[in-house]
């Protein structure tokens, strides 16, 4: 069986491209959510976004995400990453980072994300019209209904990550030995990873790549009929995707660290 096309790396960032981000792999779902709370903090008439494990994003700009914390009525915290010079918002996490929602419309090519689901459509506004056949539901959509059995394991593989990691440093700081091989591991932070050093990590294997096969042929479907459309008066430039050039990845890694979104992930 030959092997899937690795997924061409996704590149983003914000509107004065100082802060710019690269997705290493397929994201796990993809949501437009028309909830007040959404617009009003949008400024737009609904929201969409783009999940992915946190360790598949990497800062590739001049200037690193600044990350911020906020405590919501609830109590809840949510950290949210943004240019600190323009400040425009690039993704938001729970407070256990397992995965990342990607505000869509800074991705380069917002149009191959179209969303799977649109939640709270009971707030949709009149005139925003959606395309045939898209699924909608009341209210916030449930992951485990909704996220595709392979984003599932993914998932579940990034929890079970994040749990290892937490124990390490518990271990680590156990120690008192600061200069620990286990402590340099630990340290590493999802966005501080190489490609390189995320292989030696986490690696493919051929039963994996068969069980998110059907996502990633669907995206690619997406950017092919993209790419056709911008291929007349469009030029590839170096590393740089602005505005539609693709840069082919490495084959898609298994899971890590990354957490599910705010209203329907498991660790928020």
């Amino acid at each position: 069986m030959s092997k899937p096309k690795p997924f061409p790396a996704i590149h983003g960032g914000c509107f004065c491209t100082s802060t710019r981000y690269r997705l290493e792999c397929a994201p796990l779902f993809c949501h437009a959510c028309h909830c007040q709370d959404c617009n009003k903090h949008t400024g737009s008439v609904f929201a969409c976004f783009t999940t992915i494990e946190a360790e598949f994003i990497s800062s590739i700009g001049k200037t690193p995400p600044k990350m911020t914390t906020t405590v919501r009525a609830d109590g809840s915290i949510r950290h949210f990453a943004s240019c600190g010079t323009c400040g425009t918002g690039l993704w938001a996490s729970g407070e256990s980072p397992v995965v990342v929602d990607i505000k869509t419309g800074t991705l380069d090519l917002p149009e191959i994300m179209e969303p799977d689901v649109h939640e709270f459509i009971e707030s949709k506004i009149s005139w925003v019209l959606l395309p045939e056949g898209a699924k909608t539901c009341k209210g916030p959509f449930d992951y485990r209904e909704y996220w595709p059995k392979s984003s599932l394991k993914r998932l579940e593989a990034a929890i079970q990550r994040a749990q290892e990691r937490r124990k390490l440093l518990a271990k680590v700081a156990q120690s008192g030995n600061r200069e620990t091989e286990e402590e340099k591991e630990a340290d590493k932070t999802p966005t501080a990873q190489t490609p390189d050093e995320r292989d030696e990590v986490v690696e493919d294997d051929e039963e994996f790549e068969k069980r998110y096969l059907e996502t990633e042929k669907a995206l690619q479907e997406r950017l092919e009929q993209l790419s056709l459309r911008l291929k007349d008066d469009e030029e590839v430039k170096g590393d740089d995707l602005r505005p539609g050039v693709v840069q082919p990845a490495k084959e898609p890694p298994t899971a890590a660290e990354g957490q599910a979104p705010a209203a329907t992930g498991p660790e928020n």
